[in-house]
């Protein structure tokens, strides 16, 4: 028998000995590895070739894919080892693996039998050279499976914990302490698991290897937990004998165990790689909602990213068991080359602090524009790192220090990151004649290094001159160039815009917006002044931030290299451009102290679906911007990750991980409301009802009355199944609430009418919606706001109105200039509504078009799910043919996330897999669309359809209890149904009576 071993390493064996030969080779095992993870479902020949052999022209690639499975069959000795022609599988009947064991043994709950199998993480030391995207997708099978182990070693140690067997957890959580050697929370239940079986001293020697670790490697205190367990154990107390439900509260940047992993994809063609933001679907508009759209980040408090994460690995190499840890950090998995000629990274980093403006008279208003000067133009020279003077204004508010002395310069500078701090006096000597004295302060010993005198005739000159001066005594090479260059000419512009700055991130806004105004209208090419005034936009005039951001994109050449791409990051952002992940991997290569960068990198990953690294890059952000949850200042990109890092982990079907991402936010914000409405959110989508009560009343102690905690409540209600609770909550609001609230709870009336099929009272609720948004939309379309009208049409049986609707929206431009990428996502989506549509009229001949339509389409788009969705509509195609087989592996092909995706496509998956006679993987996809809300892409198939299936596929597994309770739910919730409905209700019914008394 040949065995493919994946787990530890990569190799092949027959009878428990090696196979060389063909079997050996890298390019060909990676084959074997590509094939062991499809298992049953297979990998085409396509997908092959664009895995294996990327560089190679068809003919070139698919000789050399035939010579290696040629080579192949000849040494594993059968020819039926590798089975099929268009789509290749190893033959189960002479092939086993280890990773398709292990999961066997997961899906069987044989916990104790998949621990025996995991020999180490997934293709361990393999690596092929010259093939990019399979290593890519080693390193996401990597991720996946690993964090499949430590979920599994969690639930064992629940297990052992709640059966009174502290032994036992404690190997477990050994073996998981070993995975994650950084994680307090982790330390803190092995800690306690010795404690409760008498072990106090092994728990203290731990908790020394733990704190020391800790500080040694990342330079950071020991959790808080750790350290209160170690002394009540000193002290001969007591430890909790329960499990704390949340992380640490002191986030550390390294992989969080215990989250489930979601089901091992298919191995489908590679996708383009290039990325956007993530979905704004009903939990991705909940992140993108945190406190503000997301804006790009000066750089960043500390300076040692990079390095950190070689630190990690280094750990990981030490510990040998440690993966995990480098694991966490995928987002700094592909290496970027450096800027041509660049130096390697420095210790040094620069800031710029104050420079006071000794004027005649008193003192004066230049040195704050200076500082800017100075700090942009030595961010330019090859080799240096500095602070952005926008970092330097943002924390010093963070940290509360607002006024402008050398002492808050010199905390700000610490805190950003910095080693040395370039701060002076500015004279003016005579007319047209200016001198400025800098010096650089070790900030460390606080010692002055160097003094630096520079004169000229005005700042402009000064700025080149001081530049030139300091690069040459620190030897790094080449100037820069005058300040000129990527800024302005104007000192008026300059000032409004310096000022412009501290306003903005003091929190005033509306007072920036004026003065980044006047510094466009001082000089209409300063790019920078537009892109802070595109931030600022807050007139409901302003026409949003796009048309502004515009201007700054046309004027992105006239700024320096790092704000350069800022600017074309927010832009990328805006319209989900698969640039944004290569812009935002640049950012952090070539300014790793630039906070902006992760946070871009983290909503690239999202939009792409490549969830791991979005886990990285906002852990990043949120280690990053601790001071940004002090609540102090207007702007926290923390905030932003949080929920944004819980979406990722939501979309991976991991909702207990995004729930621990909430409590830890709101541990951070105590006094903010919002991680607690969002928290209710994500534990009423686990069906875990009165621990979303809880937090919704929390958050209505912090904000009371609040028009977002009653849309939650709501949410609430209806994921509950309470329909009428929420009709009557939502009817109120209609008729009492402010005048946002109001619209908002017609659309969610909406919702609640349509989960009781009662599709006529929901199109009149709509139709007045829609009045009352009152959305002028573009010549020869309809506007956002009629997507669920259109689909309400659809179930209404109205084909044609319906896809007349979705075709109308999806040609909807809010601003005119979206570039391509944000168009062709508005039209993949409206396309995909009309394919569901034409499928249901019968009209198919016009499917294959539409999809290879989308499929043209969805490669322009930035969005990971565009590319998909052709796959479904072929999938549909197939399907109306009488082709489930074929039909259930588009649509598998076709899934995003299996609860945040497009449920439909789970829906119509499961009824194939009910006529395939898998009622078990019916059941499987159906209960991942439980696992979310009800808007967004989810949307577009009420729960009451997706139940009624559901309870159907129990049925056929022979599960009647849950088939009744299901049955039962859908008869409920249809009580008040439209006519077409009731025959199905009255089906429903009579199932949950027939097979409640079989009990």
């Amino acid at each position: 028998m040949l065995r493919i071993n994946v787990l530890g390493g990569l190799y092949v064996t027959r009878d428990g000995r090696p196979v060389t030969g063909a079997a050996g080779q890298p390019r060909r095992l990676a084959l074997l590895a590509l094939l062991a993870i499809a298992g049953d479902r297979g990998v085409t020949r396509d997908a092959l070739l664009a895995y294996l052999w990327p560089d190679s022209d068809e003919e070139r690639g698919r000789r050399a894919l035939t010579q290696a499975l040629y080579a192949l069959r000849r040494d594993l000795g059968s020819d039926e080892a590798v089975a099929g022609m268009k789509d290749l599988r190893l033959n189960p009947d002479l092939v086993t693996c280890d990773v398709a064991e292990f999961r066997d043994a997961l899906a069987a709950e044989a916990d104790e039998r998949a621990v025996e199998l995991w020999r180490g993480p997934f293709l361990e030391g393999f690596h092929l050279p010259g093939a990019d995207t399979f290593e890519r997708w080693v390193e996401e099978q990597r991720t996946g499976l690993h964090l499949e182990y430590t979920d599994l070693l969690d639930r064992l140690a629940d297990r052992a914990m709640a059966s009174d067997d502290p032994r036992t957890a404690a190997g477990w959580l050994r073996k998981l302490a070993a995975t994650d050697p950084l994680n307090g929370q982790i330390a803190a239940r092995l800690m306690r698991a010795l404690a409760a079986q008498g072990d106090v001293a092994g728990a203290l020697q731990h908790a020394r290897v733990y704190e020391t670790l800790l500080r040694q490697e990342l330079e950071l205190p020991p959790d808080r937990e750790v350290v209160t367990l170690a002394n009540e154990l000193r002290r001969g107390g007591d430890p909790p004998a329960t499990r704390v439900p949340a992380v640490a509260s002191t986030p550390t940047p390294v992989a969080v165990a215990g989250m489930a992993s979601p089901p091992a994809p298919a191995v489908a063609a590679p996708p383009d790689r290039e990325a956007g933001i993530h979905e704004t679907s009903g939990w991705a508009a909940m992140a993108r909602a945190t406190a503000q759209p997301l804006t790009p980040v000066p750089p960043r408090e500390t300076a040692d990213g990079a390095r950190l994460a070689v630190r990690i690995a280094t750990v990981v190499v030490l510990l040998l068991a440690a993966a995990a840890v480098y694991y966490g950090w995928t987002v700094f998995r592909r290496p970027v080359e450096p800027r041509a000629g660049a130096a390697a990274p420095l210790e040094r980093v620069v800031a710029v602090g104050r420079i006071t403006h000794y004027a005649t008279g008193g003192s004066g208003p230049l040195g704050e524009p200076l500082a800017d000067m100075l700090a942009t133009n030595l961010a330019r020279a090859t080799g240096l790192r500095v602070v952005s003077n926008a970092r330097m204004v943002e924390v010093q508010q963070q940290l509360g220090r607002a006024s402008d002395s050398a002492g808050t310069a010199m905390a700000a500078a610490r805190q950003a990151g910095a080693t040395e701090l370039l701060d002076g006096a500015l004279y003016d000597v005579a007319p047209g004649q200016l001198r400025l004295d800098l010096r650089r302060v070790d900030l460390a010993s606080g010692d002055v290094r160097k003094a630096y005198t520079v004169a000229g005739a005005n700042l402009f000159a000064l700025a080149d001159s001081g530049t030139a001066a300091l690069l040459a005594d620190l030897g790094v090479g080449g100037t820069p160039g005058s300040i000129r260059d990527v800024s302005t000419s104007s000192l008026a512009a300059y000032q409004a815009y310096e000022a412009g700055l501290r306003l903005f991130f003091a929190g005033n806004v509306p007072a920036a917006e004026q003065r980044f105004q006047a510094a466009l209208a001082a000089d209409s090419t300063f790019a920078m002044a537009a892109f802070y005034y595109a931030l600022a936009a807050t007139a409901p005039n302003a026409g949003g931030p796009s048309p502004r951001m515009e201007l700054a994109v046309r004027l992105a050449d006239r700024a320096s290299d790092r704000e350069r791409l800022l600017i074309h990051a927010q832009w990328a952002f805006i319209n989900s451009s698969s640039r944004l992940s290569a812009i935002a991997e640049t950012l952090t290569v070539r300014y790793p102290d630039e906070l902006g960068g992760y946070d871009y990198l983290g909503q690239g990953a999202n939009l792409a679906g490549n969830y791991p690294a979005a886990v990285g890059a906002f852990r990043e952000v949120i280690r990053r911007d601790s001071l940004g949850l002090s609540g102090r200042v207007a702007r926290c990109l923390a905030c932003q990750a949080y929920p944004a890092l819980a979406y990722a982990y939501g979309a991976m079907d991991s909702l207990p991980q995004a729930i621990r991402v909430m409590q830890e936010w709101s541990r951070a914000q105590p006094t903010r409301a919002l991680p607690l409405r969002t928290l209710a959110g994500l534990e009423a989508m686990t069906g875990n009802v009165p621990a979303a009560e809880r937090a919704m009343v929390l958050a209505d102690q912090l904000e009371p009355g609040s028009a977002a905690l009653q849309g939650m409540h709501a949410d609430v209600l209806l994921l509950s199944w309470r329909y009428a609770e929420a009709e009557r909550l939502l009817r109120a609001e209609v008729e009492t609430g402010p005048a946002e609230r109001r619209r908002e709870a017609l659309w969610e009336l909406a919702v609640a009418l349509r989960q009781q099929g009662r599709f006529t009272e929901a199109l009149d609720v709509l139709r007045r919606y829609r009045r009352e948004r009152n959305e002028v939309p573009n010549r020869g379309a309809a506007p956002n706001s009629a997507q669920q009208e259109a689909q309400v049409l659809f179930e209404l049986g109205r084909y044609r109105e319906a896809a007349a609707l979705f075709d109308s929206a999806g040609h909807f431009r809010p601003v005119p200039s979206l570039d391509s990428s944000a168009v062709a996502r508005a039209l993949v989506w409206a396309g995909t509504h009309r394919a569901t549509v034409y499928a249901a009229a019968g009209d198919t001949a016009r499917l294959p078009g539409l999809a290879d339509s989308l499929q043209a389409q969805g490669r322009i788009s930035g969005f990971g799910r565009d590319r998909l969705l052709h796959a479904y509509v072929r999938g549909l195609l197939a399907l109306a043919r009488g082709d489930d087989g074929r039909g259930a592996t588009y649509l598998r092909e076709a899934i995003f996330s299996p609860n945040f995706g497009y449920s439909r496509i789970n829906y119509e998956l499961a009824g194939a897999y009910l006529r395939l006679h898998r009622p078990a993987d019916a059941v499987g996809i159906l209960r991942a669309t439980l696992r979310s809300g009800l808007t967004g892409s989810n949307l577009y198939l009420t729960r009451t359809e997706a139940i009624e299936r559901l309870a159907q596929a129990f049925e056929t597994a022979g599960q009647r209890d849950s088939a009744a309770l299901y049955y039962r739910r859908v008869a409920d919730a249809w009580a008040q149904a439209d006519a077409p409905l009731r025959a199905r209700r009255e089906a429903a019914r009579l199932k949950a009576t027939e097979l409640g008394s079989l009990r």
